[in-house]
């Protein structure tokens, strides 16, 4: 039986909200059309114009700002690649051989803080043992047309066909930060011995970063499936987006050995006594999250907005939703410690959305996953949108 076909079986018996890999017969296209060069014609949309950039991408993951002003871009597949934002062109820079089943694949990517000096780029990507799943760091050089040959950092990653995390950040300290998601085994995102279900905190080269509070690679733990990263560029501080299995899907502040409480709690620790999650909560000081979902909506990718050009934004958590098919923004409190507002954008417009990113003129790139296998693919998916006034 053919990989796609073990595929399509394990989400025909699915009941997680995250994104798999299949095939679904294609759908019309959205009133967003295209016009061969550039962003398409003008279309509102709950009040924004939102142009198509660039299609026929294949299960897109995580869109990157790379330091040559062109979006980079992520397949699950193995595929990374460089959007012009001018004109949408589409120009393949490197592959890696990664093993894409249900959620698992080519995920993360990352610049090496000092890319003028030093040409990495980070990634994570599951590969196949024989015996199971499992994800790992690698970094490339880049001449300025192509990436170099992967270099294994760390390997070993616990993984599985769903449940990988694996959001890459760089950090204000310049150190690489990556969720990892509890490769279907809960228990592993308790076990502090164990690299699942966790945010790790790296040096450049990979290694363990020398002040963490465990004395290994684990900077925070008690996660079941984040899956967005991000660091605030004026307060310093570090949210993640986290899959809730039916309930209670989660955005967290993430700090230095916090404990966030999956399996033991999910969602705020204000659960009936009696399923235990209450003394759960008081006798291992979880962190409860900024705000929860229920019924889930899969939050994926996010960022933070900080420009000028959409002002009522300004300072807000952005992220996206695959279940809930829309784009999330977060008011944040001005100590970034609290969540104070939330709206829905975009609500099933546009299908599976899976990250978001904010250009450096203050226009918003989304990357769609209608071909994730859970989503109804439009005419040209899946697509990098933008989203301007």
């Amino acid at each position: 039986m053919s990989a796609r076909r073990i595929t399509v079986l394990l989400l025909a018996i699915s009941v997680i909200a995250g994104c798999g890999k299949g095939a679904n017969d294609s759908q019309p296209e959205d009133p967003v059309t295209e016009n061969g060069g550039g962003p398409a014609a003008d279309n509102r949309v709950d009040g924004f114009t939102v142009q198509t950039l660039a299609t026929g991408l294949d299960t897109p993951w995580d869109l990157a700002w790379g330091p040559d002003g062109h979006i980079w871009v992520s397949e699950r597949e193995g595929t990374i690649s460089r959007v012009d934002p001018a004109t949408g062109a589409i120009v393949r820079v490197g592959s890696i051989g990664a093993f894409e089943l249900s959620e698992s694949g080519l995920m993360g990517i990352a610049f090496h803080p000092d890319f003028e000096s030093q040409p990495f780029l980070y990634a994570v990507y599951s590969y196949n043992t024989g015996d199971g799943i499992r994800n790992r760091l690698v970094r490339m050089g880049y001449d300025g047309t192509e990436l170099a040959r992967p270099e294994i950092l760390l390997n070993g990653i616990p993984g599985a066909p769903n449940h990988d995390g694996s959001r890459l950040a760089v950090g204000p300290d310049n150190l690489l930060y990556l969720t990892t998601g509890d490769a279907q085994s809960p228990a592993l995102a308790q076990d502090l011995n164990s690299l699942a279900g966790k945010v790790l905190r790296l040096d450049p080269d990979g290694k363990p970063a020398e002040d963490n509070p465990f004395g290994t690679a684990v900077y925070s733990f008690g996660h079941r499936n984040p899956q967005g990263l991000v660091f605030h560029p004026s307060t310093g501080r570090l949210y993640s987006t986290e899959h809730g299995p039916l309930d209670n899907d989660e955005v967290n502040l993430i700090v230095r050995g916090g404990n966030y409480g999956w399996p033991g709690v999910r969602g705020l620790c204000d659960n009936d006594v009696l399923t235990g999650e209450t003394a759960f909560c008081s006798s291992n000081n979880v962190v409860e999250p900024l705000a929860v979902w229920t019924p889930t909506i899969a939050p994926a990718g996010a960022d933070i907005y900080t420009k000028d050009l959409i002002p009522a934004w300004k300072g807000d958590l952005l992220f996206t939703t695959l279940k809930g098919q829309a784009l999330w923004r977060i008011g944040l409190s001005s100590d970034g410690l609290r969540a104070t507002s939330r709206e829905n954008l975009f609500n099933g417009r546009f299908g599976r959305l899976r990250d978001v990113l904010v250009g450096p003129d203050g226009e918003v790139y989304l990357a769609t996953s209608n071909r994730d296998g859970r989503g109804q693919p439009r005419t040209n998916d899946d697509r990098i949108l933008v989203v301007t006034p």
